[in-house]
């Protein structure tokens, strides 16, 4: 374009300076743009592929214990957290024989039937969809230590806020061995040998052992019948004939509905082996005295022929010490 207008040509002329200022601001804020952008997708990309500490906490609440026991010791806290926080960097970055490797064995036979792909299935890839984060609280301090770990979404890796429903709450234990200290997860305590029995007229309940979790306990059992009669371990007539007696005094029911009965008859000569479950959440300050199984029929097709069962007599209690 020729632009015969001398007026305006003299305009350009004397005006070039400035025009060739803004052209060059105008240049140099798209360049600064690009190099801003080109920054925030460094450390974007950084942060996707480093591996990092997951563990944020807004307080240190690690040493303090929520319901019970003393302050946990510097050194003792330190080491706990450490293996917590390895062991969720692990789960993040699906490094699976690694975080399993830091499990009990017991928590891994009791949660995971000792098989790592089910706990990589049913544990990892469940709670660790996207990259988490957890803070850790003291929950239960003494010779073994339990923490409240809250999982949610790492905000800087995904990007939004979180949920209630994004988030799970998680309970673990730091069980000390020779070689250092292992984990017991998702709200399992610990295992105790128990191996305590009671016999009477030819019938021996040995209590094995027992899994504490957090809303209850499981305890192994078996039964040993040496007597010519079928034994049945509990007529059902009460919802609360085996329980748990703790040093309260207090009565922790079993949860005798998850009890099929054939579980509970026991021929003669025979052996059985039994789980059962007690309403009783963890407390490190209350200890179970007994275990009392209180209505034992010692002869079960004499009971079954009798046409009102709260008339047969033939009936054992059985109070194990714990």
């Amino acid at each position: 374009m020729i632009i015969k207008n001398s007026n305006i040509r003299r305009n350009i002329f004397e005006s070039r300076y400035v025009i060739f200022a803004v052209i060059f601001a105008i240049v140099l804020v798209l360049y600064l743009i690009q190099m801003v952008n080109n920054n925030i997708k460094q450390e974007n990309a950084m942060k996707n592929n480093q591996i990092q500490n997951t563990i944020v906490e807004k307080e240190d609440t690690t040493s303090r214990p929520i319901i019970t026991g003393n302050e946990v010791k510097q050194d003792t806290k330190e080491a706990n957290t450490k293996i917590i926080e390895q062991f969720i960097t692990y789960c993040n970055n699906k490094e699976i024989e690694q975080a399993y490797g830091l499990l009990t064995d017991e928590c891994k036979e009791e949660l995971f039937f000792g098989n790592m792909e089910y706990f990589r299935k049913n544990y990892v890839d469940k709670i660790f969809v996207t990259k988490k984060m957890a803070s850790i609280q003291s929950w239960i301090s003494g010779y073994i230590n339990t923490y409240r770990v809250t999982i949610q979404d790492d905000i800087l890796s995904t990007g939004k806020l979180n949920s209630s429903h994004d988030v799970v709450e998680n309970y673990y234990t730091i069980i000390p061995n020779e070689n250092g200290y292992k984990l017991n997860i998702n709200n399992y305590i610990r295992r105790e040998k128990v191996e305590k029995q009671k016999q009477i007229n030819g019938i021996t309940i040995n209590i094995v052992c027992k899994d504490i979790y957090k809303e209850y306990e499981s305890y192994d059992i078996t039964i040993e019948n040496m007597t010519s009669k079928t034994i049945l371990l509990d007529s059902k007539e009460t919802v609360d004939s085996i329980y748990l007696l703790g040093s309260n005094d207090n009565h922790y029911d079993a949860f005798s509905y998850e009890i099929d009965k054939t579980q509970t008859i026991v021929k003669p000569e025979e052996n059985k082996k039994l789980t059962i479950r007690f309403n009783k959440i963890y407390s490190n300050k209350i200890i179970m005295r007994q275990m009392i199984f209180s209505d034992v029929i010692a002869d079960y097709e004499e009971y079954e022929k009798t046409q009102n069962k709260k008339e047969y007599t033939n009936r054992l209690r059985f109070n194990i010490e714990l």
